[in-house]
C-alpha cells in the first residue's frame, strides 16, 4: 500500500485529489524514513499545488507527533502551505518544539546576517 501512495505523489499524471488523498494516508499509516522523505520532497516540488503541500506538511507533523520525536533540519526545509500547516499542528500540541524551531530560525538568520557582513568587510 505505502509503494502505491508514494507512486501517485510521485507520478506527474496523478490529480491534485489524488495526491492529497495520498499525502493524508501516508501520514496516517507510515513513519519511516522513506515515507518523511517523499512527503518532503513533495511539499517543495515546483508547481505542487497548494492544498498538496500543505497536506504534506501536515502529515509530517503528525508523524514527528506521533513518534515524539522531530527533526528540526527538515523542518527548516517546508515552506509556505506546508510549513504553515506543519507549524500550527506543532504550535497546538507541542508548545516546546515550535519555541525551540523559532529559536532554531532565529539563530539561523543571524549566522547568515553575519556571513554577509563578513563578506562585505572583506570585499
Amino acid at each position: 500500500m505505502k509503494k502505491a501512495l508514494i507512486d501517485i505523489l510521485l507520478d506527474p499524471y496523478s490529480t491534485e485529489a489524488e495526491k492529497d488523498d495520498a499525502a493524508i494516508v501516508l501520514g496516517e499509516h507510515f513513519e519511516d524514513e522513506e515515507t518523511i522523505a517523499v512527503l518532503l520532497k513533495v511539499s517543495n516540488q515546483d508547481g505542487i499545488g497548494e492544498m498538496v503541500a500543505a497536506s504534506c506538511g501536515e502529515s509530517l507533523a503528525y508523524i514527528w507527533l506521533r513518534k515524539s520525536d522531530i527533526n528540526y533540519d527538515q523542518l527548516l526545509l517546508l515552506k509556505d502551505a506546508a510549513l504553515c500547516e506543519a507549524l500550527s499542528l506543532i504550535k497546538a500540541h507541542r508548545y516546546d518544539w515550535f519555541t525551540e524551531y523559532e529559536r532554531r530560525l532565529i539563530c539561523g538568520r543571524e549566522f547568515e546576517n553575519n556571513d554577509v557582513q563578513k563578506g562585505q568587510q572583506e570585499g
